[in-house]
């Protein structure tokens, strides 16, 4: 185990993106200052957070790793309740509030926008008075520190942030054909060039797990033991190919309902799975608390 401070993961949703078993996407990033982030934000957030004990109010910041409803969906709600409602020791936006962080590549901003845009862009002040709304209005949304230039896209194939107590880089991945989608490396505590990695969707690429593999303590992977034509997720086919140190190191998530039936398979080869209410250390890799 590691000593000193540390980041920890709690799963909330660790289900695909028609999940009614494990819930949409959406997982708490805890920073060793206390602050807490949410990793993508699902339509079943709201429920999945009340389950946690969690309030909209004690997230201090969203990372967003693509634009579909399985991880977008609860954005709406989190913006309006932290715009218009206050509570103790923490007031509303609109009264003066802190505005929670937003972490996205810019490309993925945009459509971010696209989604919300119909219901933000309607807005009142403290005085009641209607204006127009922007992102911004609702989040204080980060710039990027330092940008790779497009390498597969028209994009940047990475953005990097820096804020007190986070320091991730998004980086460019293979999901929907022409679709902004992205990957999280987390800078852990410490002096190292340790990294936790975060997947968001994306078919297995083996070449970047490898080469991430010597600095990284754990990987957290979408999964699907569905294959079919023009796939988008890690096929399950492709994980086995994977030499046993990097499999040791992957914790299966986004998978399907019936993940039950492939356990046994899975956690032969070194895989672990996600499950609601999962901790991780991600210094350590390890699993603190089986949900």
């Amino acid at each position: 185990m590691s000593s000193g401070p540390s980041m920890t993961l709690h799963v909330l949703g660790s289900g695909a993106a028609f999940s009614r078993r494990y819930g949409t996407t959406c997982s708490v990033l805890s920073l060793p200052s206390g602050e807490r982030w949410l990793i993508d934000c699902g339509r079943q957030a709201p429920e999945q957070l009340l389950h946690a004990g969690m309030r909209w109010h004690d997230v201090a910041g969203q990372l967003i790793t693509h634009v579909h409803g399985d991880h977008v969906f609860g954005l709406e709600e989190f913006a309006f309740v932290r715009y218009y409602t206050s509570v103790p020791g923490l007031p509303a936006v609109m009264k003066g509030g802190p505005r929670p962080r937003l972490a996205a590549h810019s490309a993925v901003l945009a459509e971010l926008w696209e989604v919300l845009g119909p219901s933000l862009r309607y807005r009142s002040t403290a005085k009641g008075e209607p204006v127009t709304g922007t992102l911004a209005d609702y989040f204080d949304v980060l710039s990027p520190s330092s940008v790779e230039p497009p390498a597969q896209a028209s994009w940047n194939h990475a953005e990097a942030f820096h804020v007190a107590g986070l320091s991730l880089v998004v980086r460019e991945t293979r999901h929907v054909y022409g679709k902004p989608s992205t990957s999280l490396e987390f800078a852990l505590p410490g002096e190292s060039s340790r990294l936790a990695w975060w997947s968001g969707d994306a078919v297995v690429d083996a070449d970047l797990l490898e080469r991430l593999e010597s600095r990284t303590t754990i990987f957290f992977h979408d999964c699907t033991f569905v294959d079919f034509p023009g796939q988008v997720h890690g096929l399950f086919s492709d994980f086995e190919k994977l030499p046993p140190h990097l499999r040791k190191k992957i914790v299966l998530m986004h998978h399907d309902d019936g993940i039950e039936q492939h356990r046994e398979r899975a956690q032969a080869l070194g895989f672990r799975l996600a499950m609601p209410g999962d901790v991780y250390d991600l210094c350590s890799g390890q699993r603190l608390r089986e949900g």
